[in-house]
């Protein structure tokens, strides 16, 4: 049944076969337009610490998930990331092959471990993809 077609019966009602077209645009927010800004034209990233629980965050962020209080103090992050934990993969979500392998990390913002190494400032548009690597100190 047409998702337009006059309904007689309540019934008919329960199941349709058809598709609805849906369009929506993801935004950083506030806070994460200013971590990617700091990113892409800086090459560092912008950290917030709550004034309360003195918690810091890694993107920035407007408010603290933990007092629920507004994070009004953002800086760029000092210290360098310790790459905790990485892997490579070959494929995508769905098992199919991709042209270049991508590695992922989990890195730790602790003691000094490691410097990202970041894409060409022309290059950088302000995503996660900027960091290339990051290298030994």
């Amino acid at each position: 049944m047409p998702i337009l077609e006059k309904i007689t019966q309540p019934l008919q009602a329960r199941h349709w076969t058809d598709s609805i077209p849906l369009e929506y645009h993801y935004t950083a927010g506030v806070a994460g337009e200013a971590f990617r800004r700091e990113l892409k034209e800086n090459g560092r990233f912008l950290s917030s610490k709550c004034a309360k629980c003195k918690s810091s965050y890694i993107p920035a962020r407007m408010f603290c998930p933990a007092c629920f209080i507004e994070i009004t103090d953002d800086a760029p992050l000092e210290e360098t990331g310790y790459v905790y934990s990485h892997t490579t993969v070959n494929r995508n979500r769905t098992g199919e092959p991709i042209s270049e392998p991508l590695t992922i990390a989990l890195i730790k913002f602790e003691g000094v471990k490691g410097v990202p190494v970041l894409k060409d400032r022309r290059e950088r548009t302000g995503a996660l993809t900027d960091i290339v690597a990051f290298k030994p100190q």
